[in-house]
């Protein structure tokens, strides 16, 4: 609205109640769970062509970055499960 003098979304809105909090925190729960799923596979595929295919060698340098987002990530969920369990 054109000059309206209203505050959209600074979190002070009547509807920004404990299951707003709720509903964001879930829909963030599930992007860290399939981005670490999607990264594992990644990480499976790599593996997998490192054994199947001979002279295709994966260095240290991709798989340690890649194992330490999904470690991350997980790291991330974990932590908000264990807030939650308090």
């Amino acid at each position: 609205m054109r000059g309206s003098h209203e505050r959209a979304g600074m979190g002070d809105e009547p509807g920004d109640g404990e299951a707003d909090r709720r509903s964001r925190a879930d829909v963030y729960s599930s992007a860290r769970i399939g981005a670490a799923a999607s990264l594992t596979v990644v990480l499976v595929v790599l593996l997998v062509l490192d054994v199947a295919v001979p002279g295709y060698d994966i260095s240290p340098g991709i798989l340690l970055p890649l194992l330490g987002a999904i470690l991350a990530l997980l790291g991330l969920e974990a932590s908000a499960v264990w807030r939650g369990l308090r």
